[in-house]
């Protein structure tokens, strides 16, 4: 008798989870957490709407969020490399070029999902088109669709996975149920981490999750902290308490340290917007006796390189006239040329840049 043929074995999908929400039991530390995790996040949504220049600093926190959730994925990202793409500074064949594309999906795909929560609620068809968003750079709402051949269709999920999202979903809008929108962020995170329904896209939706969730329950303002750093910090015991709410059915451990990551995050984001201001304030004093060089400076806040095009629009002069500043500021040395070219020039502003990058330690 000749060999039996085996048969290819589909690779088996993990045990899904029961259903949310678990079986909790909150006892007087972590109703404290709780209530200081609500502080934490109250006080910095308060300050920074009586704050006019907080929409300067949205792309800096967006961009940090990004940087660290992509190394949580395990990819080698840096904010540059986002900064330089958006102007250009990235070409196709650059090996920065997928790291850059991925930041820039990242970044944008929270702001994406808030302007989506203006008309629609949190979701599966939000999920969705935030999943189509970072895989191919477009959603299921824009008029021009990625060709076919460029992301192939994603392939049905199996029933099983199907209505467990489902599940998850009816969880989220449940309202019977009082439950602390916090916990319930905590809650949901975790599920959609043992679902894993979209393979490639899995981690960054997952980060998503927790920021929308709380800004369609008014919880969070604006996205102006990086929950994302202090799991990637404590990208060790962020895995472990997971796995043991989710493979051995102990939650406390798990909303415990997402409560410590939110007011830590909460915390740090306060520290790192007053310095971004400080910064601003500081570098408005030293350079009003050079013209158009303050609204240069805030275009910088928001990319901290910058092209003669750029600098252009943004102060909304010609380009002699933005090239007489350029040239004042690298005399000042507070610009950088970064490229040695003689045509396509690319500036840096470091100590924007430095500043951005210098978020504040996270206890």
């Amino acid at each position: 008798m000749g060999p039996v043929a085996r048969s290819r074995r589909q690779p088996r999908r993990p045990r899904l989870p029961e259903p949310l929400p678990p079986a909790l039991a909150m006892d007087g530390s972590l109703v404290v957490l709780l209530t200081e995790a609500e502080a934490a996040l109250a006080e910095l949504s308060t300050t920074l709407d009586r704050a006019p220049q907080t929409a300067l600093l949205v792309p800096a926190c967006l961009a940090l969020e990004a940087m660290y959730s992509c190394r949580l994925s395990g990819l080698d990202a840096r904010v540059s490399d986002l900064y330089l793409a958006q102007i250009g500074g990235v070409g196709e064949r650059d090996p920065r070029a997928g790291q850059a594309v991925a930041l820039w999906r990242a970044a944008s795909a929270l702001q994406r999902g808030r302007a989506r929560l203006r008309e629609s609620p949190f979701d599966l068809g939000l999920v969705e088109d935030l999943r189509q968003w970072l895989e191919s750079g477009h959603d299921a709402s824009d008029d021009v669709q990625p060709p076919p051949d460029v992301v192939p269709p994603p392939e049905p999920l199996p029933p099983p996975l199907r209505i467990a999202l489902e599940s998850w979903e009816h969880f989220a809008a449940d309202e019977r149920v009082w439950m602390p929108p916090l916990v319930r962020a905590a809650l949901l995170h975790a599920q959609f981490e043992a679902l894993r329904p979209f393979e490639g896209t899995h981690g960054p939706l997952s980060r998503l999750v927790v920021p929308l969730y709380l800004v369609s329950r008014r919880q969070l303002a604006a996205p102006l902290w990086c929950l994302s750093a202090y799991w990637h910090a404590h990208r060790v015991r962020y895995r472990a308490r997971l796995r043991s709410a989710l493979v051995d059915g102990v939650w406390e451990p798990w909303l415990e340290f997402f409560l410590l990551g939110v007011r830590a995050a909460a915390r740090s984001a306060l520290i790192h917007a007053g310095d971004l201001l400080q910064l601003r304030e500081a570098l408005h004093r030293e350079a009003r006796d050079i013209p158009n060089a303050p609204v240069l400076l805030d275009s910088l806040l928001v990319n901290p390189y910058t092209t003669l095009a750029r600098a252009s629009a943004a102060i909304g002069r010609t380009q002699p006239t933005a090239s007489v500043l350029l040239r004042a500021l690298v005399r000042k040395r507070w610009l950088r040329e970064v490229t040695g070219r003689r045509r396509g020039r690319i500036y840096l502003m470091p100590r924007i840049l430095s500043a951005i990058e210098r978020l504040p330690p996270m206890a």
